[in-house]
Parts: C-alpha cells; structure tokens; sequence
C-alpha cells in the first residue's frame, strides 16, 4: 500500500510540474508580441558582459558567435520555446558584437605617458563652464609629439576668452586617460575614450594664442554650428538671469551643468530632484508636448484649416521638430537622446494613425541608443532612465490607464485631486524602481523624494517648461530676455524646494555594499516581471531574486583601498565604523570612499580619521579578528614593518617579499604591484579564512584601449 501510495504521489508531483511547464511553453507561445522585449534586455545584457570581461574577445569571433546564434534560432524555429531561447543567445551575442564594434573604432594610439609640457594646436568644438575654470574640446591638428587621431580636454581659466570654433595654439600640460583609483571605483575613462576623447589635461595659465576667430565654425561641420548656438543660448541667459538661477536654466535648456553651485547640486541630489539637472523624458515630454498643444490650438482655432487638414499630425511634425532641436542645444546626453527616440516614434505612431505609448517604445528607443552607445549601458542615467520610463508605462499601460479613464469626465476639481494622486504614485513607482540603481552607484537613497517631486513637476509643467518653449520661440528675434525673467522666480521655487527637502537629514537613507551581481539579478527580475506579468515572469524571476539575495549576503565590501597613483588610500574598520584615509585626501576621492562605506558628510568628524604620520599604523578589529596594517610612503627598515604588521603597503619602493612574508606580514603591496597593476581592493575578512589575495584595477578592468596602467594600454585590434 505504501509503495502504491509512494508512487501515486510522484506520478501526482510530476503531472503537476509537467502542467507548469507546459503552461509556460503555452504563454511563450501565445505571447510572442513579448518576444522584442526580451530581446532587448538580453541585447543590453550582452552590451554590459563584453566590458566586464577581464579582456576583449575579437570581432571576428564574436561574429562567429552571433551567426552560430542566427543558425541555431533558424533551425529551431520550429519549436517555440527552444527558438526563443536562441533568440535571447543571439541577442545576448549581438550585444557583445555592438560593444566590440564600437571599442574598435575607438580612438587610436592615445597617450600612455604624461606630457609635462606640450604645445597643442586645434579647433575648439566644446565649451563647458565649470566654476572659476572651464573645460574645453579641443579637435588637435598637432600635439608635439603625438599622434592626433583623437580630441583633447583642457581645462582653462574662466575668464578666457574662447568661442566654438576657434583656432587656437596652447601651451598644455596633457595626462593619459585615467583608470578607476581603486576596483569598483567609477570608469570615467571608458566615457571618454567613447567620446572620442584620448587625453585630458590643463592650459598653463593664459599661454594660449586664438589663431584665427569663430567665423571659421561654418567650416566645422554640424556639431561646431550647434555648439556655437549652444554658446550664444548661454551668453543669453547670463545677459538677463543672475545666479544662481542662471546655472538650473543654463542645465535645463543647453545641458550645462557647470554653473550649477556644489551647495545646490547636493541638495538637489538628497531632496531627489537631480533628475531636473539632466535633460531626460520628463523635460523633452514637456517641451514637446507644450508645443504639440500649442500649435494645435493655434490652428484649430482657424475653421479654414482646421476642417481640411489634418492639423493633429501637423501638430506632431512641429514637435518633432522642437524636439530635435533641443536634442541638439541640451547637448544629446543619453537620457536626452532616449526621450528624443521615445516621442519621435510617438509623433510617428500618430503619423500613421496608430497606438503610440507602450513597452514596445521603450524598447525601441534602448535598442537605438545601445547601438549608438553601448557603453552606456553601465551609467547610471541610461539605468536610471529606462528602469523609471519603463515601469511608469507598465503601469499607466495597464492599471493606470484604467484608473484614468474612469475618472474622464468628473469636474474639473475631481481631475485636478486625480492629478495630484497620479503625480504621488508616479513619484512612488519611480523611487521604488530606481532605489536599488541610486543605491548601487551613489550610495544614498533620497526617500522625501516623492514628497519633493509633487512640487518640483507641477513647476516644471506649468511654469518653466512652457516659459522655456517661448525662450527659444522668441531667441532668434532678440525677444526673450522678458520669458526669462519671467521664469526665474520658478527657478527660485525649485532651489527653495531643494534646499528644505534636503535639510531634513532624517529624509536620506545612507547604504552601503550593495554588490554588483545582486543588484543586476535584482534589476533584470524587475524587468522580466514587468513585461511578462504572467507565469513564465516566475520561471525567471523567482531564480534572480534569489540569486540576488544569496550574492548580497555573501557580498563582502573590501575594507583596504590604495589607489593607483601611489598616493591615496584608505583602511575602514567594520567594529568602530571608523575610516582611516591618507592625510591630503582630495575632496572628490574621499566623497567617493565615504559613500562606498555609507558615511553621512555631516558625520565626517566623527568617523573619519586622517593619519598624519608616514609610516602608519592602523589597527582594526579587535581580539583574534585584530589586523595591523602599516602604510607608508617608502620604508627604510621594511623588515620592522614586516615582523609587526599584517598588510605592509609601500607606495614608492619595493618590498622583499619573500624575506616579509617569512617575518610574519601576510599581505604585501608595493610599487612594483601599483605601478603595473594599479589600485589595489582588499577584504581583511579573508585573511582569517586563510586567503590573501588582493584584487587590482588591472585584474578587474580588464585590458582595454581606455586603461593605461605602469604606462601601457591594450593595443589596438585593428
């Protein structure tokens, strides 16, 4: 009987499990509208994985892959489910192949060693203010002693007089791009070469000569006539609108953020409303929706016209127009080229008389900006913006909608609650999706967010963005200096806002060592959910979600940085919760660190700890777990240090390892490490498990074209 009963259960289990899967088999099947969608994530997937490889994987291999991939989806196609799991592979290949493309065509033979003195001759193609200083584009026409395959960032006095399109001739000090400080450091490097930019540096005070002026711009080609408009909108707006109102509008309608004062970008950064700085779907939305309304009522209000032409595409023509040529003015960042793809594909979907809002739009518009950039894939603006874009549209797509229209034709101040309910769960969904990205990249999770941004959106809706569209209406004829005072006392309200929300410390929510495996498994489940909502989103993201919580608690953020210059480094101590750093930290480097260990700034007396002697001693832990550390510039009797300490690091000399690890020392770091492997990440957790391994820039990075470390980068493949 027990056996019978034995065998009934599992014949029972099995029925069941089969029934699961063939549902899931059903809904793949059925739902192969669904299909894009996830092929898109696997395309963006694909993206991420080439540059995380610890070395470039060939074109030609990759596009190997991607035809086995294309045959393996054709000769399965017969089989649904089977053909869409290799058009996930193939998407996942295609990625790699983009990212492989586009790392070749990079910049070539870009500097691997610092020009202490060099005379630099080019056209400037980019002005961004920053403060006291400002950045400039150089296109080179020679560097002595370099090649000049590539552009060049300087950065010159402020008051220097430089227009777009200038020739000029410099005398530069130029600095190779420069590889993460420590692992898990930010890649500014990997944008810069993307931008075709291969050096950075600075001009020696006013020892530049403009060898011949801006008129010449025309002769540049589009991107100088659009950077020289850019130029002109910024001299406008400092004409008729005084700081600091002048920097938010400078940020909001040419994506300059350089006038924006450090006090107001962090408040705007803890009250959550630091997307208003970057150009993205709510400003283009606004924008082109106040034009699309705007020249719609204009011609229906005239019968003529209005009954024989289709004024509703007319409409949507011009606001793809203004909609490019803020594209052009706001400096086509990622977020701003994604919301510009968004709405052109809406204003062509009422073109041809078809639905206009849905994922599919969101997908399209990430697909055209991978494969223009897919670097950017690792940014935290392309994360953030199709992580709130996409969820947003799930949502107004299904249940919002719903919502929306039962409550269509109540009076206009039951529309006008339904409004302010609408912005509140907008604002919930936004700050619930993209807490773990904020988190994972900036280390701080603005939660009075969604009480700042009822707000800021409304002001950003009704008053300035309206003002903005007249703005540039009215620039051309010298007419708008009366819009822009108009709009700045809605500038005013914003920083005002800001500050408050900002002030509230209880508001902002410190994290720290949110690993990198978790907070993708996490992402990519949050994703599969909202395009499938069905059975199979179960068959996927249940497994992420535990894999993120499995790679989160056994996640270990490393407690020991020495950066590659040879000069900074930090040692943080898990049972004080204090942060020992290098006395004569820079200010952005230790803004780094603090975040990564999840230190308030208003807590920095209290838990940082600058030691001032060479060499230094510090002590963590306390008991079995206690680990002496010894950092030093260069040490004259290594072999004291050795027989005392467990991590002995020297930033300008060589250790005899051999001889140390004999006195005692477990772990050694020393220039030879630095200069040809660069910053150093160590877990001292690991030292009590028996394992004494460090991990490197060199090691983590990989070897790219954009990593120059002991002044060598991976040549070119070309």
């Amino acid at each position: 009987m027990d056996i019978r009963r034995n065998t009934f259960t599992r014949s029972i289990k099995k029925q069941r499990l089969a029934g699961f899967f063939s549902q899931v088999i059903f809904v793949v099947t059925s739902q192969r509208n669904k299909w894009f969608l996830s092929s898109v994530i696997f395309f963006g997937l694909g993206c991420a994985l080439y540059f995380l490889l610890p070395a470039r994987i060939s074109v030609a291999e990759i596009s190997v892959a991607v035809i086995l991939s294309v045959c393996a989806f054709w000769m399965v196609r017969s089989k649904a489910w089977l053909a869409f799991l290799m058009q996930l592979m193939a998407s996942i290949t295609a990625g790699c192949l983009i990212s492989a493309l586009h790392t070749e065509l990079g910049p070539e033979n870009i500097p691997t060693r610092t020009l202490y003195s060099t005379e630099i001759t080019g056209t400037v193609i980019g002005i961004e203010p920053r403060g006291s200083r400002m950045r400039v584009t150089l296109d080179p026409t020679n560097i002595q002693g370099l090649s000049d395959d590539w552009n060049v960032r300087l950065s010159f006095l402020g008051d220097s007089a430089l227009s777009i399109g200038d020739e000029v001739r410099v005398k530069a000090r130029l600095f190779p791009l420069r590889p993460p400080s420590v692992p898990g450091d930010p890649d500014f490097a990997r944008n810069l070469y993307f931008s075709q930019i291969g050096a950075t540096g600075f001009a020696f005070g006013r020892q530049f000569e403009v060898l011949s002026e801006k008129d010449a711009y025309e002769n540049n080609g589009i991107g100088s006539i659009v950077e020289h408009l850019r130029q002109k909108t910024s001299d406008v707006i400092n004409r008729y609108v005084t700081a600091p109102e002048a920097g938010i509008a400078k940020a909001l309608i040419i994506g300059e953020r350089g006038d924006v004062t450090a006090e107001i970008a962090e408040d705007l950064r803890k009250s959550g409303l630091a997307h208003l700085l970057a150009i993205s779907g709510l400003h283009m939305g606004l924008l082109c929706g106040t034009v699309f309304f705007l020249v719609r009522l204009g011609l229906a209000a005239i019968p003529g016209i209005a009954l024989r032409y289709p004024v509703k595409k007319w409409a949507a023509l011009a606001a793809a127009g203004a909609g490019f040529i803020y594209l052009g003015l706001s400096g086509a960042t990622v977020p701003t080229q994604r919301a510009f793809v968004m709405l052109l594909v809406v204003w062509i979907a009422l073109l041809l008389d078809r639905r206009a809002i849905s994922l599919r739009l969101v997908g399209v518009a990430a697909l055209v900006v991978l494969v223009l950039r897919p670097d950017a894939v690792l940014g935290a603006s392309f994360q953030l913006s199709f992580a709130a874009v996409g969820a947003l549209v799930a949502f107004y797509d299904g249940p919002g909608r719903r919502w929306l229209d039962r409550h269509g034709g109540r009076p206009w101040h039951e529309r006008l609650v339904v409004y302010m309910a609408g912005l509140l769960i907008t604002s919930v969904i936004v700050t619930v999706v993209t807490a773990p990205i904020i988190g994972f990249h900036f280390g701080r999770i603005s939660v009075l967010g969604i009480v700042a941004n009822l707000v800021a959106i409304p002001i950003m809706a009704f008053w300035v963005m309206p003002l903005i569209v007249l703005t540039l209406a009215l620039m051309p004829f010298g007419l708008a200096g009366g819009v822009l005072a108009l709009m700045a006392p809605g500038l005013t309200v914003l920083i005002k806002t800001a500050s408050l929300v900002a002030a509230q410390e209880w508001g902002l929510w410190y994290v720290a060592g949110l690993g990198d495996v978790a907070t993708a498994c996490l992402l990519l489940a949050i994703a599969w959910a909202v395009i499938w909502r069905d059975q199979i989103a179960l068959v996927v993201s249940g497994p992420l979600l535990i894999i993120a919580i499995i790679a989160q608690v056994t996640h270990q953020t490393p407690d020991v940085l020495v950066s590659g210059d040879q000069e900074s480094w930090a040692v943080y101590d898990r049972e004080q919760e204090i942060l020992h750093l290098a006395d004569g930290l820079g200010d952005f480097q230790k803004s780094l660190w603090m975040s990564r260990f999840g230190i308030r700034p208003e807590d920095e007396a209290a838990r940082i700890r600058h030691c001032k002697n060479d060499p230094c001693l510090v002590v963590t832990g306390t008991g079995d777990k206690e680990t002496r550390t010894i950092v030093a510039t260069s040490l004259a009797n290594p072999f004291y240090a050795c027989r005392n300490a467990d991590l002995v690091i020297t930033l300008k000399n060589d250790l005899p390892i051999r001889n140390c690890r004999q006195d005692g020392a477990r772990v050694m770091i020393d220039d030879d490490v630095l200069w040809w492997q660069g910053g150093v990440a160590l877990d001292t957790a690991k030292l009590d498990q028996g394992r004494s391994s460090f991990e490197t820039v060199r090691a983590i990075s990989g070897h790219w074209p954009w990593i120059v470390i002991g002044g060598k980068a991976a040549p070119s493949q070309r």
